[in-house]
């Protein structure tokens, strides 16, 4: 997409589904439900899904696999410009992080993407796309959908937001908040609130406190980071994680569910109540990762699984889905367990741009990357784009009646590497 083709500021639209049920949503803390009334639904707060094998089995799927291809249709600034094969605009800017909600009630995901920018603002991107679904794993098409851009969001005060992670809203409503490391100037993490059809719209900021918008910003954490991000429902609480590798440790903070969501309503998130837990924490991640999430398999452990491409700074990286097991508490990540080679089409999505997963209700886990660059190649008048692949599990990877071994078939897929 040209910049000049950027789409207009939507008008705020409310969106059928995210009506709050009525109600009382629970008694006030140290209270009873004496004298109160219950007139809807309790709160069902927001977790990542299960996946149905092993972790490592899972991953073995994944590694068998075909991905899906689509495009987000970016702006030419986002493109990286040579002359004779030397970078004069863009070599230093480039995509950084790549997030996804879950399948939305129209049938629809949004993507997100953040991108640095050393002429001082870093941006964030959202992109609807409505092609078709196999659950919630994109469908590829001839020619590749694409997803058309929702909003294109400039930071003014930083140049390079890196990690990001979205958190769905209460009661699976079409909702949710997208979480931003804020990397080379604010040292912070910003937490957007966002719904379909909305823009980005800052909620508070986590630093070495939290604090919601409006109120005095935190202290700042230390410089080099952050730059990974992590948050999940554990055992009954919140975990957010905070980190960078060049500090090589993070920042723990946890919330209890009830006060982080503290109303049916969505877009009430309280990024005040995460609170500092404990310190810091030993940040082990090697080789360079680009982004890092939480999973949780099928036997209850967690684990952290980190996307890494080798070398870190090439489109055409070999990629690897790098597993960490994850205790809490107190949250200890381990030495890194396997390293699995995961295979995208030709062209220039890599891990050495972006990395994430998602897994669906089913407990399929998705893994995903992008261009670290758009290319003017899209479909039709989209022109800039940026490419998302999408691998899912492969079932077949786990032998008959599934669990078989979990090990990557075929003579390209060689078996994940045991650390």
């Amino acid at each position: 997409m040209p910049d000049s083709e950027l789409p207009p500021r939507p008008s705020d639209v409310e969106a059928a589904a995210l009506g709050p049920p009525e109600g009382v949503v629970g008694p006030p803390e140290g209270g009873t439900t004496a004298g109160l009334v219950d007139l809807g639904p309790p709160v069902a707060y927001p977790q990542s899904h299960a996946t149905t094998q092993p972790i490592l089995e899972e991953l073995d799927g994944v590694a068998s696999s075909e991905a899906a291809s689509f495009y987000l249709d970016t702006v030419e600034s986002m493109g990286n410009f040579q002359i004779f094969g030397e970078d004069i605009t863009n070599g230093e800017d480039h995509t950084q992080g790549l997030a996804r909600t879950q399948r939305l009630s129209d049938g629809s995901i949004y993507w997100f993407l953040s991108y640095s920018d050393t002429s001082g603002q870093g941006s964030l991107s959202q992109y609807r796309y409505a092609g078709s679904l196999d659950d919630e794993h994109v469908v590829q098409t001839s020619p590749l959908t694409v997803a058309p851009m929702a909003q294109l969001l400039t930071l003014d005060d930083e140049w390079h937001p890196s990690d990001i992670t979205f958190l769905p809203e209460v009661n699976g409503a079409d909702a949710g908040y997208l979480l931003v490391t804020e990397e080379m100037d604010r040292h912070l993490l910003a937490v957007y609130r966002w719904a379909p059809g909305q823009d980005l719209s800052l909620q508070g900021y986590v630093g070495t406190t939290a604090a919601n918008a409006g109120d005095p910003p935190p202290t700042p954490l230390p410089t080099g980071g952050p730059n990974f991000v992590f948050v999940d429902l554990v055992d009954g609480e919140y975990l957010l994680g905070v980190a960078s590798n060049n500090w090589g440790l993070g920042y723990l903070y946890t919330a209890d569910p009830a006060r982080l969501f503290p109303s049916a309503t969505p877009g009430q998130l309280d990024v005040a109540a995460f609170a500092p837990s404990g310190g810091t924490f030993p940040f082990p991640l090697l080789g360079g990762p680009c982004q890092c999430k939480l999973v949780r398999d099928a036997t209850g452990a967690w684990s952290l699984l980190a996307f890494r491409g080798d070398p870190d700074d090439s489109e055409t990286a070999t990629d690897y889905v790098d597993l960490y097991p994850v205790q809490y508490p107190p949250l200890v990540i381990g030495a890194r367990q396997a390293s699995v080679h995961v295979f995208f089409p030709a062209g220039d999505t890599s891990f050495a741009s972006t990395g994430t997963h998602y897994v669906e209700p089913s407990g399929r886990l998705l893994v995903s990357s992008s261009y670290r660059w758009a290319e003017d190649e899209g479909p039709g008048t989209s022109g800039y784009v940026t490419r998302v692949d999408e691998l899912p599990d492969d079932p077949v990877a786990h032998g008959p009646g599934g669990g078989g071994g979990g090990q990557p078939v075929g003579p390209n897929n060689p078996p994940h590497q045991l650390e």
